[in-house]
């Protein structure tokens, strides 16, 4: 790609797609009845306090258990655009803004919330846009809670920084392990991209390795969307032309002795030119899904995503998802998060409720087979929301982003949280009254997004 092509990019959208203003990764109510299965409900609209026109809030989204942390790439301070990512705590089946993320070192222009990550007591913020090593290096920032309280853990930067690489396009954290993007990255040719490894040990952050690709080449992007899950760690590169040109691919890696090594390339069994497979990538365990925002089975960008299960090593494609009611310019696929047998998928772009409105779609795996449930789309949904544009799935709570909604100004965004039913329903057999209040899930449902 040209370096034309790069710039595009990086203001909001990709070659050949309408502009979306998206960020990476790779993220997962009234009162009334409990959810049948498979139901999801939403449970709450979160916008904060203090956002404002173009804050863009619900850009980046991530959720573990009863924590969930919401970016604001577009968020001012004094006037200043530094970039910020909310955190969110649920107590009684009502989550409540428990804390608002920025660096210490906070400078204008750093997009500090264009993709979040967050595992138990532990988040991930990035921010692709900080100048440390020159324009655009990128950084990425660790913060950890004690008791109610978060601070800064730590400044993540590349070892070898350089100037346009962007590294914390994406970011994914799992226990003690963190992986950042870096899909301007030239060190196979322009924007080929990688990733970067960190470990935790004590209170410090160390890179473990960088990752690039065993077949790595100028413009795949390697990098624009991350997720690791304990020792597996996935990587897209949207527009690798393994199969075809821009049809894209994900490398997965697997961890032993400290060591990383590419255990396989995933690519999609019908791959065709400018599916951009990889521009979002999720894994739990042995599943991995991976979106192809350009795939045109059901007309220009309607998009996809695969599900790919590993047995003995080995990776498999199990299923293609695609809407039910997919068409032109969906963009199905931009955003994808998995959590044991549910799936997300967000579409930004669909028009239920006017232009660009957006939806996501849960996926229940049974017997191997991955059934779509009612579709989520906002309770007050409106034209150029882009509801979908971040999703992520955690047990029974799923949240979607929504970074053009209105409502506190233009371009202010939003956060929806979502209950469900099926998998992680409460064990009514079990102990029903108790597993309701537990959970809150007479409050409604949710949606499965991590």
């Amino acid at each position: 790609m040209s370096q034309e092509g790069r710039s595009i990019t990086r203001g909001g959208g990709i070659a050949g797609v309408p502009s979306l203003g998206w960020a990476l990764v790779v993220v997962c109510m009234a009162v009334g009845a409990i959810p049948a299965l498979g139901q999801c409900a939403e449970e709450q609209k979160l916008i904060a306090a203090d956002i404002d026109a173009n804050d863009e809030f619900g850009r980046s989204v991530s959720v573990s258990g009863d924590t969930a942390v919401v970016g604001a790439y577009g968020h001012d301070v004094a006037g200043s655009v530094f970039g910020s990512a909310y955190v969110y705590l649920r107590s009684g089946g009502v989550w409540t803004q428990q804390h608002n993320l920025t660096a210490l070192d906070a400078e204008t222009g750093d997009g500090l919330g264009v993709s979040v990550s967050v595992s138990d007591e532990t988040a991930v913020v990035g921010a692709w846009d900080d100048d440390d090593a020159g324009t655009s290096s990128g950084s990425a920032y660790v913060f950890v809670r004690a008791g109610a309280v978060w601070t800064q853990q730590q400044k993540l930067t590349a070892s070898d920084a350089a100037a346009g690489d962007l590294f914390g396009v994406s970011v994914s954290v799992s226990g003690d392990t963190a992986v950042v993007g870096a899909y301007g990255d030239d060190d196979a040719g322009l924007v080929s991209g990688s990733a970067y490894v960190y470990v935790r040990c004590g209170e410090a952050w160390i890179q473990q390795q960088k990752l690039t690709a065993s077949d790595g080449a100028a413009s795949d992007f390697f990098g624009i969307s991350v997720c690791v899950s304990g020792d597996t760690a996935v990587v897209g590169a949207e527009l690798d032309d393994g199969a075809v040109s821009d049809s894209g691919s994900a490398y997965v890696y697997v961890r032993s002795g400290g060591v990383w090594t590419e255990q396989q390339k995933l690519t999609a069994a019908d791959a065709a030119a400018g599916d951009q497979f990889g521009i979002s990538v999720s894994v739990s365990e042995d599943t991995a899904a991976v979106g192809a925002v350009g795939d045109d089975s059901a007309g220009s960008f309607s998009g996809s995503a695969y599900v790919f299960v590993r047995s003995g090593g080995v990776w498999t494609q199990q299923q293609k998802l695609t809407a039910s009611d997919a068409a032109a310019g969906d963009q199905f696929g931009v955003r994808v998060s998995v959590d044991g047998d549910t799936a997300v998928v967000g579409a930004p772009r669909d028009g239920d409720a006017g232009d660009d409105s957006g939806s996501a779609y849960v996926y229940v795996r049974s017997g191997g087979v991955w059934n779509q449930q009612p579709k989520l789309t906002a309770s007050n949904a409106a034209a150029d929301d882009f509801f979908g544009i971040s999703v992520s799935v955690n047990g029974d709570t799923a949240f979607v982003g929504a970074h053009y909604n209105d409502d506190a100004g233009s371009l202010s965004g939003s956060a929806y949280a979502f209950s469900c039913g099926s998998e992680c329903a409460p064990d009514l057999n079990r102990d029903g009254v108790a597993d309701i209040l537990d959970f809150g899930v007479f409050q409604s449902l949710f949606d499965d997004c991590r």
